[in-house]
C-alpha cells in the first residue's frame, strides 16, 4: 500500500506539524479520510477500504495524532483547529471539491468540516456515527453498556472512588487526573483500563484476553487517552445539538451512514435520528456488526458504499 503514495509531507500550523499523504490514482476524484479517536491517527489498514487504481485518498494525522508532532499535545488543539488544518491541506493540494469519509470521531469531524465548508464537499460516507452530544459521551462513561458487559464495567469503574461516580463527566475527570499523575505506573494503569473498557465496546468479535494483551503492549495509551479526555470533557468544542441546529447547511450534500446494529460505543439511535432530519439526500445502511470498520459485515458494506459513492456522482 505504501507504494501507491503520490506525495507526502507536513504542514506547519501554530506549533504543530501535521502529517499528510496523497495516495492512489492521482486522476481520480479526491476522497479525504478522517481518522477516529480523537488521537487515533491513520495506518495502513485504513487504505484497505479503497482501490489505489480507482481512488485518490488524502490521509492526514490530526493534531497530536500518529506521525504529527508534538504527539498527544492538547495545546491549540480544538475541533476548529482541525478544520483549519484540513482546509490548509485541501488548498495546498489545489482541491476544489472532495468526498469525505470517516468513522466514529472521524464521522463527527467530517460533519463539522462540512457544516463549515459545505461548498467543498461532494459527498459523505460515514460509519459508527458520533455527533458529539453529551448523551453519546455519557453512554460510554456512565456505563450504559454494562448491561451487556457487566464484568468489564465493574473492572473499569472499580478504580473510581464512589464519590466520583455521579456523572460520566465525573468519571472522565477522575481518570484524567490519574493520567496526569507524575507516577507513571499509575498513569499507565488508568490509561490501560480506560482503553480496555472503550475497546470492549467496539467490535462484535470480543476477545478480552487478546484485547488486554494488545493494549498492554501499546506504549501510547497514556498519550492517546489524554487527547480523548481533552476532547470529550469539552464536548468536542461544539455546542450541544450543533449538528441538528446546522442541518440546513449540509442537507444538499449526499450522505451515506453505515451503522452497526450492535455498536456499543456509538449507539445506533444517533444514526437513526439524523436520518429523520437530514432529508432525501441521506441513506442509512444497517450492518450486523459492532463499531469497528473491520467487523466483517461492516467492512463489506463500507467497501460497497465507497464504490457507490463515486459512481453516484
Amino acid at each position: 500500500m505504501k507504494d501507491h503514495i503520490n506525495q507526502q509531507g507536513f504542514i506547519e500550523s501554530e506549533g504543530h506539524k501535521i502529517y499528510w499523504e496523497d495516495w492512489g490514482n492521482p486522476k481520480a476524484d479526491p476522497i479525504f479520510y478522517m481518522h477516529g479517536g480523537p488521537g487515533g491517527g491513520c495506518d495502513e489498514s485504513d487504505k484497505e477500504l479503497f482501490d489505489p487504481k480507482k481512488h485518490r485518498v488524502i490521509f492526514h494525522d490530526q493534531r497530536g495524532s500518529g506521525r504529527s508532532t508534538p504527539f498527544a499535545s492538547t495545546e491549540k488543539n480544538t475541533t476548529q483547529d482541525l478544520i483549519a488544518d484540513i482546509e490548509k491541506i485541501r488548498s495546498m493540494l489545489g482541491i476544489e471539491k472532495m468526498y469525505i469519509t470517516g468513522g466514529s470521531w472521524g464521522s463527527a469531524l467530517s460533519i463539522f468540516y462540512s457544516i463549515a465548508h459545505p461548498e467543498r464537499v461532494r459527498g459523505l460516507l460515514l460509519w459508527g456515527l458520533f455527533l458529539s452530544r453529551q448523551f453519546e459521551i455519557d453512554f460510554v462513561n456512565e456505563g450504559y453498556p454494562r448491561y451487556f458487559f457487566p464484568d468489564a464495567w465493574e473492572r473499569f469503574i472499580s478504580l473510581v472512588p464512589q464519590e466520583r461516580r455521579k456523572t460520566g463527566n465525573d468519571v472522565m475527570k477522575y481518570y484524567s487526573e490519574m493520567l496526569d499523575s507524575p507516577d507513571t505506573a499509575l498513569a499507565r494503569k488508568h490509561a490501560d483500563e480506560w482503553t480496555i473498557w472503550e475497546y470492549t465496546l467496539c467490535s462484535i468479535d470480543y476477545d478480552p484476553k487478546k484485547l488486554e494483551s494488545d493494549i498492554k503492549g501499546d506504549v501510547n495509551t497514556v498519550a492517546i487517552a489524554q487527547l480523548e479526555m481533552h476532547y470529550f470533557l469539552n464536548r468536542c468544542f461544539v455546542p450541544e445539538g450543533y449538528v441538528f441546529d446546522n442541518i440546513a447547511k449540509i442537507k444538499d450534500i449526499p450522505c451515506t451512514v453505515v451503522q452497526g446494529r450492535f455498536d456499543m460505543c456509538t449507539p445506533a439511535i444517533s444514526a437513526y435520528e439524523l436520518s429523520k432530519v437530514y432529508g432525501n439526500k441521506f441513506t442509512l445502511k444497517w450492518a450486523n456488526s459492532g463499531h469497528m470498520k473491520w467487523d466483517p459485515e461492516m467492512f463489506k458494506v463500507l467497501k460497497e458504499s465507497v464504490l457507490e459513492m463515486i459512481k453516484g456522482r
